[in-house]
């Protein structure tokens, strides 16, 4: 991200259609959250799926985390490949997540914020995800430290994951 420093603080861009998200087109956001966790969070694997899935583009605003994406798109080039990105505010960055991606991370600072922008509307019959056994062996503490929602420790480990049965409307 572009970062502006001056007396007063600093400013940076988390999305701007000239930088490295040109590639996109325009990106319209739909809905705008911050996930705000403790130390030791992790959040994850999740995504919403078809018929109603969506893209984002998420920031790191401060703290730091680990962020893992797992691109379950067939056709992409990257199909079954997982990506690991370190994301720290002293050096802000933004990822665009493209639909059909799942995303997770685990927090490794305390009062880790994390900006989310959606290309379109939640929808609960499409949200799913899996748990994140698939990335445990890159935590640096165990999976079964983590703090974790009742959803997350709830959600099946990848081999078990039907992706194609979700969102049946």
């Amino acid at each position: 991200m572009p970062i502006y420093n001056d007396t007063r603080g600093r400013l940076f861009k988390a999305y701007e259609t000239t930088n490295s998200f040109a590639s996109l087109g325009s990106f319209v956001t739909y809905e705008h959250f911050f996930t705000e966790s403790r130390k030791n969070v992790f959040r994850g694997m999740h995504f919403q799926g078809g018929p109603h899935s969506v893209s984002k583009i998420i920031s790191i605003v401060e703290g730091a985390a680990i962020d893992f994406l797992f691109d379950m798109r067939r056709r992409s080039l990257t199909f079954g490949r997982l990506q690991i990105i370190n994301l720290e505010e002293k050096e802000p960055a933004s990822i665009y997540i493209p639909a059909g991606v799942a995303h997770g991370y685990l927090s490794v600072e305390e009062k880790t914020i994390i900006s989310y922008r959606m290309d379109g509307p939640f929808c609960s019959k499409c949200d799913s995800g899996f748990n994140g056994e698939l990335v445990s062996h890159l935590l640096p503490i165990p999976l079964a430290e983590t703090i974790r929602s009742p959803r997350d420790t709830a959600l099946l480990p990848f081999q078990d994951f039907k992706y194609s049965s979700i969102c049946v409307g």
